[in-house]
């Protein structure tokens, strides 16, 4: 029985927290350490299941699929042989509705396969193979990737050089913001499930026989579920037609669904299926805003052990093929620099992405940002956002929507085709696409 996966590549109303940079490249498709997010996902799948893998599929609900056709495009000339497809829903269909909606194309003729669903915009070390094992060991009907809460602080602790920033981390107000598993610690058999709960008491279970993670965003089922998503589709029907009103007047409202509040919160009282948790220690976390786009950066570098012998390069870094380092230059650590990139003499790198086609020229410094595609720097320019890690640790901890926008704030961000002049000095600042800078920025969001 082979594996067909299927990632949720989300659309234009989902990743709002991640624009401006979503303004012009799909959330999942933005260039992390050298590629997009989902080649890092496909590239996990690939290496790790081999013949195993059936076919990828993509669902979307972006009105315009072009950047994903093209994507696909790309994909299919790395892999050849491997079986990709885009499925645009014909409006956003939640977590479980765009499935059940392209069931047939997903199952084919046979639903006798395993069905690998992967949030796209999560990032972590991808335990594919061993989430697959672990569900076909314990013979089970659903696994799901589950997190522990503390480990993710751990992560970005180790990620610091300031461990004393954790010192106030709430351990209990975390699984308020994410989808909380409850599952017994020997037969890892989840008895609950809640999306987002609105109080922290579940923290409660953490001293006991019982394990309590977080919802990573990757799960392994079989045709069962497909049943359950039918059914509950239909008893969402039967709900809105003994409704006065619709709040979208919309007969279709039936057709969203959520894996999260449709399907997991009922799987632990039914009794012929057997739900599972798969506990793993991975450093872990979505791509929400920009700023964790470049810790995403510094994950993936790390994982992928690049590093460069040439004496003005700190790894890790990301260099394409075309670029030259000029040799007095100082780059790293965690950079990465698209395809095209024209790099000036003594310039300074460090702890950012730059994107396809941009130019910096003589004696810029670029530190904690993110530089677009086409964007054009002059000399002697300063490009400078703030985030350090006892900042980053501080926002992470409280772990909610309020927090990751703050984090924006604490960066640069230049989107497609900016344009900064000479002598330009740009501090923690947010610049929308196809800007000229010509005067000092500081604080602001130009646009």
């Amino acid at each position: 029985m082979g594996v067909k996966a299927v990632i949720l590549a989300g659309g234009s109303s989902i990743g709002t927290r991640f624009r401006p940079l979503s303004i012009d490249t799909p959330k999942v498709l933005f260039p992390i350490a050298g590629k997009p997010l989902l080649t890092h996902i496909i590239d996990n799948l690939v290496s790790q299941l081999g013949g195993d893998l059936e076919e990828v599929f993509l669902i979307s609900f972006f009105k315009d699929s072009t950047p994903f056709d093209e994507y696909v495009d790309e994909i299919k000339r790395i892999y050849p042989d491997l079986k990709v497809s885009i499925l645009i829903e014909p409006y956003p269909l939640g977590t479980g509705g765009g499935l059940n909606y392209f069931r047939k194309q997903i199952l084919g003729s046979s639903g006798d396969h395993k069905i690998l669903l992967i949030h796209g915009d999560v990032i972590c070390n991808y335990p594919f193979k061993e989430m697959i094992q672990f569900y076909e060991k314990n013979k089970a009907d659903v696994a799901i990737l589950g997190i522990d809460p503390l480990l993710l602080v751990d992560g970005y602790q180790n990620l610091s050089d300031t461990p004393a920033s954790f010192k106030y981390y709430d351990k209990e107000r975390i699984f308020t913001n994410f989808g909380t598993i409850i599952s017994n610690k020997e037969t890892s058999k989840i008895i609950h499930y809640v999306e987002k709960p609105k109080t922290s008491s579940f923290a409660q279970f953490q001293d006991t026989t019982y394990s309590i993670n977080i919802n990573g965003g990757v799960y392994v089922f079989n045709d069962t579920v497909f049943n359950l998503l039918e059914k509950a589709q239909e008893v969402k029907s039967a709900k809105s037609n003994l409704l006065d009103y619709d709040l979208t007047n919309d007969a279709s409202k039936s057709n969203i669904l959520s894996f999260e509040l449709d399907v997991f919160k009922i799987l632990p009282s039914e009794k012929n299926i057997k739900f599972l948790n798969f506990k793993s220690n991975s450093l872990w976390y979505q791509l929400k805003t920009p700023i964790f786009a470049l810790l995403a950066n510094s994950f993936f570098l790390k994982q992928n052990h690049l590093k460069s012998s040439l004496a003005n390069v700190r790894s890790p870094i990301q260099v394409s093929d075309d670029v030259i380092i000029p040799h007095d230059s100082l780059m790293g650590p965690n950079v990465s620099i698209g395809k095209n990139v024209k790099l000036g003499k003594g310039i300074r790198l460090k702890n950012c992405i730059i994107a396809d086609d941009v130019i910096i020229d003589d004696h810029t410094i670029i530190s904690n940002a993110i530089v677009s595609k086409g964007v054009k720097i002059g000399k002697w320019c300063r490009i400078e956002g703030t985030v350090n890690t006892p900042t980053v640790n501080k926002d992470i901890s409280l772990f909610n929507s309020d927090n990751y926008l703050k984090l924006i704030n604490n960066i640069v961000v230049l989107c497609q085709d900016t344009i900064v002049g000479h002598q330009v000095f740009v501090y923690n600042s947010i610049v929308l696409p196809h800007k000229e800078l010509k005067n000092d920025v500081k604080y602001e969001i130009v646009m």
